[in-house]
């Protein structure tokens, strides 16, 4: 189940800008998202993670030898960030000297239902790939999507989330869940882009990448490589 990405929540506590719920984000575990970028990228590889968010996903990569410059737009997700480099920058105007082996662009991001949006986060990554690196792309996947039915409740170590809302329309997924741990209940809404597997490679074609492979059997983690600039 999708626990993260963009959406609006309610909790009383702080939100990022795009409305994702910081102690959201904060108490969700990072599930088997480090051990996939891991298992793509050279060992002890540097990476660049763009919408860190709270650290998750940073904390583990972190753990698991590589230095890791971690992007986000708020700052109160950065602040719970506590390894690597953080950088606060929009992901869209990011320009760091320095270009990557690996590129991360996680939280199904690329799903953005911002106009333009979703083409400038895929220029970002391209800007900051080395030549013969790679970059890694979390997409909501259309089978997930499809089968997402409201009342469905699934458990993630000790987070607990119910779907409360999908409607799958014209290839837009509106969703809604309710994210229980312990005593603090979120409501988190989203709204994606469901793109199709051909679809998706047209989009990542036309960003000046080629999709070499996926990295996962539900077809949601792609590996990209940067077409000869």
């Amino acid at each position: 189940m999708s626990p993260v990405g963009q959406g609006s929540a309610s909790d009383g506590g702080p939100v990022a800008p795009d409305g994702s719920p910081v102690g959201l984000y904060r108490a969700f575990p990072a599930g088997r998202e480090p051990e996939i970028i891991h298992g793509a990228v050279p060992p002890a590889a540097p990476i660049l993670e763009l919408g860190c968010g709270a650290g998750r996903i940073t904390h583990e990569l972190t753990a698991l030898g590589h230095h890791v410059v971690a992007v986000d737009q708020s700052a109160e997700m950065l602040a719970h960030v506590h390894t690597g480099t953080r950088v606060h920058a929009d992901i869209e105007a990011l320009a760091l000297t320095e270009r990557f082996p690996a590129v991360v662009l996680a939280s199904y991001l690329v799903n953005t239902i911002v106009p333009g949006q979703r083409d400038a986060f895929l220029k970002t990554c391209h800007r900051h790939v080395a030549d013969g690196g790679i970059v890694l792309v979390q997409r909501t996947s259309p089978a997930w999507a499809t089968g997402l039915k409201v009342g469905h409740t699934v458990r993630s170590d000790r987070m607990v989330l119910t779907v409360t809302e999908a409607r799958l329309e014209s290839g837009v997924l509106y969703a809604a869940q309710e994210c229980r741990h312990g005593d603090t209940t979120w409501t988190h809404a989203w709204t994606d882009v469901v793109y199709t597997d051909r679809e998706f490679e047209e989009v990542v074609e036309a960003a000046g990448f080629a999709l070499t492979r996926w990295l996962d059997e539900d077809r949601e983690w792609a590996a990209l490589q940067p077409l000869p600039r």
